[in-house]
């Protein structure tokens, strides 16, 4: 059968150049539904993070056509996070949705393999080292993935699903009713900051808290737990890196491997991160577009054109971002630090106290996913990989859960149903976070030097650095270096946990292991 290829279309950025439309307007005028938010939808979802997307677009395709859901994300666009790496779950779920490697790595990095290299604290320059490989790339791939670009690519399939996104409105927890039973909650929707619509409501059955760690309408319920005496804090930036890796002072470096950098107080990485920073929303609307295009269209993955490419065709910038963490001075000597990539005040970015779970994930008319159930450490990538779990799971129930509450006799026996349907789901949330903690704690302890004493702290760190513009895939080793100093302003000189000296500027995160005395 002969397969016609789809003409590439700059649908959006006429559109928005048509009508002088802002991002929030041209992502808005995707929806079926249109711009305006509808009076009723059986779902509404608060947030619009990849958790929020997820759930979304396995809720709509899980038993198409049954739910109306409608999606709210108070960013205009979406935008700055830090970036991530996911394993097999990832890529295995992305592919039951037509999203295969050979599509998702035009806008991805790739994850091939983790690397270790346990370095000598008493005899500097001195390591071991091994590497293990997944699945192949195009089989089931790893991806390092740039927030902004993977809730976009969700943004636009979601919508192609059904689902109705709205950027720039929000949801109003505070003046919302939200009561158990089929229907019987009223979202409050505040004004929208960017496209000028009123304040307005939804008729609903179902509002799921997908806030993260915000915890918009989980903190209401349950006061947030804290597992004691171990937390972590992050701190990280983005930097440059040379485009010729073999000057990197370990042995069998390669970029598009999980580089983990291993000493006796701790550990770290190294990922390869890609980027389109700096293209407009519109244009990459119209790229993403194109290529869920082909994917319906079932375009063979080597017919498909380059990023290189893509990113002519559709006038974008690529840059290729490395994921990076403390190790040895000789290391940072190649990396450049870059300055307010992602807007003013983005240069450093910290968060404290990773680990936290909420007690209660669901009541009467709200369930909670993603990260509002809960996180651990970045350790195994759990953030996407282990927390999608209880966005599908809570997807799929869903649909039973609601199906079942509309043929109730009174809204007393519909909540009562849902909360018997809900109940797995419940507990499954309640073991997920602990187990993950528990996991964490104890490859710290493997980590840690049995030298050290039991209470002392282990250190995380990971930088993010950025490449030469306009690589794509594998860096050339035979290209050009770029020889640079990291910033001696952004250094600090001084200890960090168990005396281990330390230098600000780490990213994804800079963890450091909090354990009471």
């Amino acid at each position: 059968m002969t397969i016609t290829t789809p003409i590439p279309k700059h649908t959006f950025a006429d559109r928005a150049a048509a009508n002088n439309f802002n991002d929030t307007q041209i992502l808005n005028s995707n929806n079926r539904a249109g711009a305006d938010i509808p009076e009723k939808s059986d779902v509404v979802i608060a947030g619009g993070g990849i958790h929020g997307l997820i759930y979304a677009i396995h809720a709509a395709t899980y038993q198409p056509g049954t739910l109306n859901i409608s999606l709210i994300e108070k960013a205009s666009k979406p935008g700055y996070k830090i970036g991530e790496s996911t394993l097999p779950l990832f890529s295995l779920w992305c592919k039951m949705h037509g999203l295969t490697a050979e599509y998702l790595l035009r806008l991805f990095g790739l994850k091939d393999g983790l690397a270790f290299y346990f370095l000598d604290r008493e005899n500097q320059g001195e390591y071991s080292d091994f590497c293990s490989n997944g699945t192949p790339g195009l089989f089931l791939s790893g991806y390092q993935i740039e927030r902004t670009i993977s809730e976009l690519l969700f943004t636009l399939l979601a919508q192609r699903k059904g689902v109705n996104v709205y950027h720039g409105r929000q949801v109003d927890f505070n003046a919302s009713a939200i009561n158990g039973g089929s229907e019987c909650s009223k979202i409050s929707i505040n004004p929208g900051k960017f496209d000028g619509k009123p304040a307005n409501s939804i008729n609903s059955s179902l509002l799921v808290d997908a806030t993260g760690r915000f915890r918009q309408l989980a903190s209401k319920k349950a006061p947030l737990h804290r597992f004691e005496s171990w937390n972590y804090d992050s701190f990280w930036g983005y930097f440059t890196a040379p485009a010729d890796e073999s000057n990197i002072p370990l042995r069998h470096y390669e970029g598009d491997h999980t580089n983990h950098l291993c000493f006796p107080e701790g550990w770290a990485w190294v990922i390869k991160l890609p980027s389109w920073e700096g293209s407009s929303t519109a244009s990459l609307m119209d790229m993403i577009s194109y290529l869920l295009d082909c994917a319906e269209a079932g375009i063979p993955g080597d017919q498909l054109p380059s990023s290189q490419e893509l990113a002519r065709m559709f006038d974008l910038k690529f840059n290729y971002f490395v994921q990076k963490y403390e190790i040895i001075k000789e290391f940072m000597t190649n990396f450049d630090l870059i300055e307010n990539l992602y807007g003013p005040g983005t240069t450093w970015y910290i968060r404290k106290s990773l680990t936290y779970q909420s007690p209660v994930v669901s009541g009467p008319g709200w369930l909670a996913i993603g990260d509002t159930c809960g996180f651990t450490n970045p350790l195994h990538s759990p953030g996407i990989t282990a927390a999608m779990s209880t966005s599908t799971y809570a997807a799929e129930l869903t649909h039973k859960a609601l199906g079942q509450a509309k043929i109730e006799a009174d809204h007393e026996a519909a909540e009562r149903s849902i909360r018997r349907t809900l109940a797995p789901y419940d507990d499954f949330a309640r073991r997920l976070i602990p187990s993950l903690n528990q996991m964490n704690r104890f490859n710290y302890v493997c980590f840690r030097d049995p030298r050290l004493d039991v209470n002392c702290g282990s250190i995380e760190v990971v930088c993010i650095c950025g490449l030469t513009p306009a690589l794509v895939g594998r860096l050339d080793p035979r290209g050009p270096r770029s020889k640079s100093q990291v910033p001696q302003e952004e250094s600090i000189d001084g200890d960090g946990v168990c005396g281990l000296p330390w230098r600000r500027g780490c990213c994804w995160p800079w963890a450091a292991e909090s354990r009471a005395k």
